[in-house]
């Protein structure tokens, strides 16, 4: 009988069939981040982008990328239409479940001025639903077949906007194929971080410590953000996490950060304090160490507002364990500014 496999960061293992991989994602031991290799194929996939797993899976699987931990799966990830193009002839499962859903080739504009952009993703889904957030509120829908630009990724999901019906928001990452699928091979895996920027940037050195002033608990987190693609990336999202002893989960606080993370390159992040810092309305503001460098050389008296790693404010106490992991990450095209 034909194995799924299951790769987990360091750590692979496989599954009998297909009701034992459902049962491993509905127990939790694999989530919508992990790769999943189908039986009869060489390519990998997101546990989030096979069907059957649609509605079993968590945020994260049982063992899962570290972010200390260097290791990414190093294989040609090609999404869905990826996928499809390759088993042509062959068969297999994804032949089976995708066949019915992939427009036909003289439907798509692909070439010329009309023909789909590095930086944006095809609607496969009619009425594809956009969500304020994953899982979120309905801000509207996507016409099937229609482009939209791609402005970052999370987990099993697309940050994507329709400017032609200014509509902005998270569409599921089996509603839509990357650009990027109709390529060869190698384009595929050169422009892979435009569509996976999470498996190519690390939080490193990371380390915390825990104060309260004026009944206020505040942790401080300081780490290091490296950069292991060609592209310059941006839009960054952190996702702070505390745990008690046991390791439950008591706590999670979204962190924006401003600023680049340059290609090939590492950087800190830190906080540049409100101007003034009384005023009702004073925010400070969270941001890289590269894009900070660039605003102080114009003005030198920021250097005095600036604070190296990010003070949270958590509402729970006493917890013993904390962490930051990369929630949301988009890698700007070579051709863009922006």
């Amino acid at each position: 009988m034909s194995k799924w496999l299951v790769s987990q960061g360091d750590r692979q293992f496989s599954a009998s069939d297909l009701a034992e991989l459902k049962q491993l994602a509905a127990n939790g031991t694999i989530g919508e981040a992990d790769m999943i290799q189908p039986p009869g194929t060489a390519d990998w996939l997101y546990a989030s982008e096979i069907p059957d797993l649609q509605g079993l899976l968590g945020n994260s699987g049982g063992g899962g990328y570290d972010g200390d931990d260097d290791f990414r799966p190093q294989r040609n990830y090609a999404p869905l239409m990826a996928l499809l193009v390759l088993l042509i002839g062959g068969g297999g499962y994804a032949m089976y479940h995708y066949a019915n859903t992939m427009p036909e080739a003289s439907e798509l504009e692909l070439l010329g001025a009309n023909g789909l952009a590095m930086s944006e993703v095809l609607v496969t889904e009619p009425n594809a639903p956009v969500h304020d957030k994953p899982d979120g509120a309905s801000k509207g829908n996507l016409v099937k077949d229609s482009s939209v630009d791609l402005l970052g990724k999370r987990n099993g999901w697309y940050h994507v906007r329709d400017a032609e019906r200014n509509v902005q928001g998270y569409v599921r990452a089996d509603h839509v194929i990357p650009a990027y699928a109709f390529a060869s091979a190698k384009e595929r895996e050169n422009y892979d971080p435009l569509y996976n920027p999470d498996r190519y940037v690390f939080v490193k050195n990371s380390s915390w410590l825990q104060i309260d002033q004026q009944n206020r608990n505040l942790t401080i987190f300081q780490f290091m953000l490296q950069n292991k693609s060609k592209f310059t990336m941006t839009g960054l999202v952190l996702v702070a996490t505390i745990k008690d002893k046991s390791g439950k989960e008591l706590e999670t606080v979204e962190i924006a950060v401003e600023g680049v993370i340059p290609p090939h390159q590492s950087t800190m992040v830190g906080t540049l304090e409100a101007e003034n810092k009384y005023a009702a309305d004073a925010v400070n503001r969270t941001m890289t160490t590269t894009s900070f460098d660039e605003m102080a050389e114009d003005d030198e008296d920021l250097q005095l507002r600036w604070s190296p790693g990010v003070e949270i404010e958590m509402q729970e106490k006493g917890f013993s364990e904390a962490n930051i992991d990369i929630l949301e990450l988009r890698a700007v095209p070579l051709d863009s500014t922006g």
